[in-house]
């Protein structure tokens, strides 16, 4: 295994040599010399003074405003969003050097799904300008150049075995791939958008029907297997990610063509969802780009009803929601409709989402009528004690103003009816892959009685005990390698995004998993058990200290002075378990 490390080793610096940081970064930005060193507007934070420095000497760069560091393989990686070994391997290819990456090999249905998507494309391509699937594709504005980018294709239903028969596929990968049910192509007949991961693997893809069937499904999907899972993929947002954190928001739209639509008209930091609910998963992915959304679903109910629960996901974090509102069906349709200015302009006036729930559910009632207007506060009540629960209280006041305006009653008096009506929400999250809910008192304990799930919970729930850890915790009171990670990384940048984007995968996993809890318990109690944790770890290390000076002392009255405090110490364990 050294030996192989040894070899990739000198495979990189064999790269490194070979090219020079500053002619290979001004291929990318605009450098300009200042002194021995060149500087630029940083790539990867937004900023109106350059910042971002590439130094020839020691052939890296830096920037002073993010942080970002590293080589030029570092900044190939982070610049394209690829992977470090996509991007030695696209470094290599520029400058000639063969890298063996044999042990890093693609799964075989990804395989496949490249080798398929590439004759998908091929016949879309080939197909003449008459042909039924080109005049469906004019009408939507997407010529021929937009079909090569976001590689769509046309699956005709034999492309499949073609790909088995010519690359020795085994026939169960395309099966457990989706791509053959019942001994044939899954796809036939149908416009094909391929979907990629959030790391741009090609997992699946959508079948979009042209020629309308009444027995047949508008669009079809691969069915979900161990690589595509749509609670999990974000459309495009493989591309799209660079350009989310540049403008530091991300726009999500509901279908392929909305985001197409979008991101032919210039706004590239758009994402959509595959079909179903925005879901946490794909929360926790955006979360490493942004901290801010607008929602721009469509405008009908089932658009409404996809964006009240999106903000039912998301209103117990820290993500700032806004909800966008325009005069069309769809973006797809309103970007046909009007320029790239005009909804620049919905998307700056969009409103904030509890503004969006105070609407939503005005819509159902007849205010005017007095049982109608007193169900419609009912559930007014429910979101003002979500919203105390959650810790959202910057926005309380702002939600009973909209509330007041809405029904024309003074602000005082509908605070009066929300906090009368006031009741428990019951906010138990229910797993993904589980249809049990879980208990609370489960999870407050499962957290109590972890260390560093103590810290962390305490750490992402609420901003506000970020000082106070810091005051009443120092790296040397955990022995364990996680949390001490965690506070390193967390000292240098308290951006959720940055700790999960360079944590180890046991620390990721651990802030996801704390992230996702939709619970808000008694922060003072946690800080609590925390600090009795911490106590009982340090006793427990000065028994053991002295029970190992014990081994070593002949004295007798030493031994008994050495006893005494060991029993001692054993006394205010008991006290604190």
């Amino acid at each position: 295994m050294k030996k192989d490390y040894d070899n990739m080793r000198k495979t990189i610096d064999e790269i490194k040599g070979k090219i020079d940081i500053v002619d290979f970064v001004n291929s990318y930005l605009s450098l300009t010399k200042k002194g021995k060193n060149y500087s630029a507007l940083c790539p990867f934070h937004s900023e109106d003074t350059p910042s971002f420095y590439v130094f020839p000497d020691t052939q890296t760069f830096h920037c002073f405003g993010c942080g970002a560091h590293g080589d030029v393989i570092t900044f190939l990686e982070k610049y394209e969003q690829i992977s470090f070994l996509d991007a030695l391997k696209k470094i290599a290819s520029i400058v000639g050097v063969k890298v063996d990456l044999s042990e890093n090999e693609i799964p075989a249905e990804i395989k496949l799904n490249e080798e398929v998507s590439k004759i998908y494309t091929n016949n879309l391509l080939n197909f003449p300008d008459y042909h039924p699937i080109w005049q469906y594709l004019k009408k939507r504005d997407i010529n021929r150049n937009v079909a090569e980018e976001f590689e769509l294709g046309y699956a005709l239903g034999s492309e499949v075995n073609k790909v088995i028969e010519e690359h020795y596929f085994e026939k169960d990968i395309a099966i457990k791939a989706g791509l053959i049910v019942n001994d044939k192509d899954f796809f036939y007949n149908r416009l094909i958008i391929p979907i990629r991961n959030n790391s741009g693997l090609l997992v699946g893809f959508s079948g979009r029907l042209v020629i309308d069937s009444s027995n047949a499904p508008k669009y079809l999907n691969t069915p979900e297997n161990q690589y595509f899972k749509k609670s999990k993929i974000l459309y495009m947002y493989y591309k799209t990610k660079r350009f989310i954190k540049e403008n530091d928001f991300a726009i999500i739209v509901e279908g392929y063509f909305d985001l197409i639509s979008m991101y032919k008209l210039g706004f590239k930091n758009i994402v959509a969802i595959l079909g179903s609910s925005f879901t946490k998963d794909q929360a926790v992915d955006l979360l490493k780009s942004t901290n801010k959304i607008v929602t721009m679903f469509d405008m009908d109910d089932a658009g409404k009803k996809a964006t009240i629960s999106t903000i039912d996901t998301l209103y117990k974090t820290d993500f700032q929601i806004a909800v966008s509102k325009y005069p069309a069906k769809d973006p797809d349709e309103l970007t046909k409709k009007h320029d790239k200015q005009y909804i620049a302009e919905i998307l700056k006036n969009s409103y904030k989402f509890h503004e969006f729930v105070v609407d939503y559910y005005a819509e159902k009632y007849e205010l005017t009528n007095d049982f109608a207007l007193e169900q419609y506060l009912k559930d007014m009540s429910k979101w003002y004690t979500k919203l105390e629960k959650a810790g959202r209280l910057s926005y309380i006041e702002s939600f009973v103003e909209c509330i007041s305006k809405k029904i024309g009653k003074d602000k005082q008096y509908v605070k009066k009816i929300l906090e009368a009506n006031r009741s428990y929400i019951d906010d138990a999250p229910v797993s993904e892959n589980l249809s049990t809910t879980v208990d609370p008192f489960y999870v407050e304990k499962d957290i109590k009685y972890d260390i560093a799930k103590s810290y962390i919970y305490l750490w992402v729930k609420y901003p506000d005990y970020r000082v106070l850890l810091k005051e009443t915790f120092n790296i040397d009171d955990f022995s364990e390698g996680i949390i001490r990670e965690f506070i390193e990384l967390s000292s240098e940048n308290d951006s959720i995004g940055f700790l999960l984007e360079n944590s180890s995968k046991e620390l990721s996993d651990l802030i996801v998993e704390v992230w996702k809890i939709d619970y808000y318990f008694n922060p003072d109690r946690i800080l609590a058990s925390l600090k009795d944790g911490i106590n009982y770890i340090k006793i427990n290390r000065e028994i053991e200290k002295l029970t190992k000076q014990l081994r070593d002392i002949e004295d007798p009255s030493e031994k008994t002075k050495i006893t005494s405090q060991i029993i001692e110490l054993y006394s205010k364990v008991k006290t604190i378990k």
